[in-house]
């Protein structure tokens, strides 16, 4: 019965819209969008719950899935993705069990919201003086001073946020074994 229980709740927890949720899980194998492998695995990281407060996916429990729709790095310094789609898990008691579902979790980091405000103000004060957010980071460069040459550091910091450097191609991602990342599971996709 708990076996079940936990299939269920772990197909509708990662298929249905109203309980679409971003996981974090630990990496047990390397991937690079590079060289991407065929599968991964990944052991969830914390107890994740339904929109009813109730356990929906316990803390250990490992996925297994395939690697699908991985895109290679592109100007713009767009990086990098990939969506990971869910074929069996592990439960706590060694039991794997097939995920009935066909649905995909993409690929996302956490927010940095200290960055995004201070963005968000820059982009406000640019608009009534021009150059502004451009000279900031200029002058956090040269205080920050990360190449041991203040002039240096400002004209990288000047480089970064000018729109030049939009030109220059995102990354790829590089995930370690061990390496915590996060996974946005939502509506599932019939085109996968």
């Amino acid at each position: 019965m708990k076996k079940f229980y936990l299939s269920m709740v772990l197909s509708l927890l990662l298929c249905a819209p109203a309980l679409a949720k971003t996981i974090e899980v630990e990496a047990l194998n390397n991937f690079s969008t590079a060289n991407p492998p065929k599968t991964m695995s990944v052991r969830v990281v914390a107890d994740v719950y339904n929109d009813q407060n109730q356990l929906a996916v316990p803390k250990g429990t490992i996925i297994n899935g395939k690697i699908v729709d991985v895109k290679d790095p592109k100007r713009l310094k767009r990086n990098a993705t990939f969506s990971f789609v869910p074929t069996t898990y592990t439960d706590a008691n060694g039991n794997v069990n097939k995920v009935k579902r066909h649905f995909a979790g993409k690929y996302t980091t956490p927010i940095d919201k200290k960055k995004l405000a201070k963005n968000a103000a820059l982009g406000v004060g640019n608009y009534f003086v021009k150059g502004l957010s451009m000279g900031y980071n200029t002058l956090e460069g040269v205080v920050k001073n990360e190449e041991d040459n203040r002039l240096k550091s400002g004209a990288k910091a000047l480089y970064k946020s000018s729109p030049i450097s939009y030109i220059e191609e995102g990354q790829d991602i590089e995930i370690k074994t061990g390496e915590i990342f996060y996974l946005k599971f939502s509506e599932p996709d019939d085109e996968l």
